[in-house]
């Protein structure tokens, strides 16, 4: 809207030059017609003077107008970008891109150390977690829009991961497929993550 109703500087100062001509004319004619001794001269000079007297008027009006609409087209919000459709193979796409990045982000930062208690296992939690996230992410119409690696350090992000390492992610080694076999599952309990890697 705010395209629509700007105007170039030429055109507001065109616009001011009009306006003080009009006024100059008026001011011309509402003389002329004081000091005519004719009343007809007289009469038709105040015509032409009260008819200089809109279009000044008018002139100012415009500009009032024209600021008061651009005040207002700037104050408003951007219109909202139309909305997105829900894009099934779109997410599974992203979910299947984004899973291994996230998990080697994991992994650099909770690699068990050798020897340390299997009940420990915080790569595995954070794993987990990182299903739950992708599972309740993905029901988002916008999920995959972004580019992937903006999309890693967010997710990252939100899981409380280390950003830098996020940003670093293709540097990262994949966790070796061990470390997903230490998840506490049931016998019928496979999860989402196993082999994904």
């Amino acid at each position: 809207m705010l395209d629509a109703l700007t105007i170039t500087e030429a055109e507001a100062a065109g616009l001011s030059e009009l306006a003080a001509l009009d006024l100059a004319m008026a001011r011309d004619f509402a003389a002329r017609a004081r000091a005519a001794e004719d009343p007809e001269i007289a009469n038709d000079l105040a015509r032409t003077y009260q008819r200089m007297g809109r279009s000044y008027r008018q002139s100012l009006a415009l500009k009032v107008r024209l600021a008061r609409e651009i005040g207002q087209a700037e104050r408003e919000p951007p219109p909202l970008p139309p909305p997105v459709s829900r894009d099934e193979a779109r997410s599974e796409a992203r979910i299947a891109e984004i899973r291994g990045p996230v998990q080697r982000v994991i992994w650099a930062e909770h690699e068990p150390a050798e020897g340390a208690d299997p009940d420990d296992d915080v790569a595995g939690h954070y794993f987990d977690l990182l299903e739950e996230r992708l599972e309740l992410y993905s029901r988002d119409h916008r999920f995959g829009l972004e580019p992937l690696d903006d999309h890693v350090v967010s997710l990252c992000r939100a899981m409380a991961l280390d950003v830098r390492l996020a940003r670093r992610w293709r540097e990262l080694p994949d966790p070796p497929p061990e470390a997903f076999d230490e998840a506490d599952t049931g016998p019928d309990d496979e999860p989402a993550w196993r082999g994904s890697g």
